[in-house]
């Protein structure tokens, strides 16, 4: 119950930038995010062979806000974020390694 608030909390906060995520919560985030993204993919998309621009969106945006999140958390300026358009995968995965800084 509390992975599933916490996931919710995630969506709330989709235009917020500010703050900390923990790493647990990144990596079950990403892995929910995926997950649905991949499903999507392969049934709505499969017959129309087109993207909707709204659940792209659900995707990103959140995702995102997630990510520069758990950048703050890792100790890391939040504009590292700007790597994501440049090596996303990578980046992503990255993310849920770094330990959270001490302050």
């Amino acid at each position: 119950m509390q992975r599933l608030l916490a996931v919710l909390r995630c969506y709330k906060r989709t235009f917020s930038y500010q703050g900390v995520e923990n790493r647990r919560v990144y990596t079950l985030f990403l892995l929910l995010q995926s997950s649905w993204f991949a499903l999507y993919l392969n049934t709505l998309t499969s017959t129309l062979n087109e993207i909707s621009l709204l659940p792209l969106l659900f995707f990103l945006l959140p995702l995102i806000s997630i990510a520069s999140r758990r950048i703050n958390d890792a100790g890391y300026s939040h504009w590292i974020i700007l790597l994501v358009f440049f090596i996303p995968y990578l980046f992503f995965i990255f993310l849920c390694f770094p330990k959270t800084v001490d302050k």
